[in-house]
């Protein structure tokens, strides 16, 4: 009757009584595909530009690299927004998908300064 108690309103991202799954982790979760989203776990650099468009679910991530970092940019990519897997358009470099821990390993060329990483559903 009282929602999450607050001025008569619910706006919970989650609710328990609306969980029919306890093994399911979006069981329970309201309005998730407007909360979780893909985002840089770690970038090789300084982010420039970063954008998410919901409806679409196109993911893009542009940053110039850190000459003295070695390690690569990872995303996590929700299986929520992907569940029928991703496409990827790279500036350059390789990446490595694992889609069981939602996660996308991106190794960038060195020897090129900007890099753009853009996710899209398959």
């Amino acid at each position: 009757e009282r929602g999450d108690q607050w001025n008569g309103e619910d706006l919970s991202i989650f609710s328990r009584d609306q969980q029919t799954d306890v093994e399911d982790i979006d069981s329970g979760g309201r309005a998730l595909e407007a909360a979780i989203r893909p985002y840089p776990l770690a970038i090789a650099g300084e982010p420039l530009e970063m954008s998410f468009h919901w409806k679409s679910k196109v993911f893009r991530l542009k940053f110039r690299h850190d000459p003295g970092v070695h390690s690569p940019t990872e995303i996590f990519v929700p299986q929520l927004q992907y569940p029928n897997g991703i496409d990827l358009e790279l500036s350059d470099g390789s990446f490595t998908y694992h889609e069981e821990d939602q996660r996308l390993i991106y190794i960038h060329e060195p020897s090129d300064d900007v890099h753009v990483v853009c996710i899209r559903p398959h």
